[in-house]
């Protein structure tokens, strides 16, 4: 599997503090089915989170050595989780940021509350300057929780959604639950990843759990999709494939008979 969201670099935002917390995180990913990671520290521009490009790639250089040595069979790429806002054109002119991989895909956080103000310019001009938008974990956005014709705007204006694991089994709340779900019934997800902070969240339980589970609603092949095929297209600049929408993604789950009283 191909993981294209997930904070592995040490004590450059909220992701482990020490280089060996990296290598317990790699050996947790391995372990899980993993063998490309992009590492995507935060970059929020006006913060103290705003790494350099060349932080993130000797970091990576470093750490892709030690997997190695450690006879881990795991691929480090370049990235970063990028938060919407207006000063991200200007970023990208100054050549301050890094897309995913050697791809010209960025992965963009947008807020977990409001979008801002103006936030179809932000993505527009993104484009208009031959990038694309991979959009992180959208099921945490309230915004776009409650209004799913943004969303649908989104999609066809050939914006990417990434949704967590961790949403289909409850890590982030119920209310991001029942959106992941819809997002999945609906078909609106490019890929899945781990947004991984530690070695523990997610575990490897974990998601074996929720692909299982979402397995018998989207089907193996579109988890498929979502998990190796999709993410190799966008760190290749190749076509990104909706999702199948089979039988099981449209009909309405049965209602349990304790739930009626």
């Amino acid at each position: 599997m191909i993981d294209l969201h997930c904070h592995i670099l040490h004590s450059l935002d909220d992701g482990p503090k020490r280089v060996k917390e990296s290598v317990q995180m790699a050996q947790s990913l391995v372990k899980t089915g993993y063998r490309v990671v992009a590492a995507t520290p935060h970059m929020v521009a006006g913060t103290t989170w705003m790494p350099s490009v060349e932080a993130i790639t000797t970091q990576i250089g470093r750490l892709n050595e030690s997997l190695r040595s450690a006879g881990l069979k795991l691929d480090i790429v370049p990235g970063m989780e990028i938060a919407m806002d207006p000063q991200i054109p200007d970023l990208l002119a100054a050549k301050s940021l890094l897309p995913l991989g050697r791809s010209a895909c960025l992965l963009i956080e947008p807020p977990f509350q409001q979008l801002p103000q103006g936030w179809q310019d932000i993505l527009f001009s993104i484009m208009a300057m031959g990038y694309r938008v991979l959009l992180a974990h959208p099921e945490r956005c309230s915004h776009l929780a409650g209004r799913f014709d943004v969303v649908e705007e989104l999609i066809d204006a050939g914006v990417y959604l990434q949704v967590n694991w961790g949403s289909f089994i409850g890590m982030y709340g119920r209310d991001v639950k029942r959106t992941a779900n819809v997002f999945a019934r609906k078909g609106w997800i490019h890929c899945l990843a781990t947004d991984s902070h530690n070695p523990h969240f997610p575990s490897g339980e974990q998601i074996q759990m929720a692909g299982n589970a979402l397995a018998r609603v989207i089907g193996i092949d579109n988890l498929r999709r979502l998990t190796i095929e999709n993410p190799k297209n966008i760190l290749g600049d190749q076509t990104v494939q909706p999702m199948t929408i089979i039988d099981t993604m449209v009909k309405k789950p049965k209602k349990q008979w304790w739930r009626l009283w």
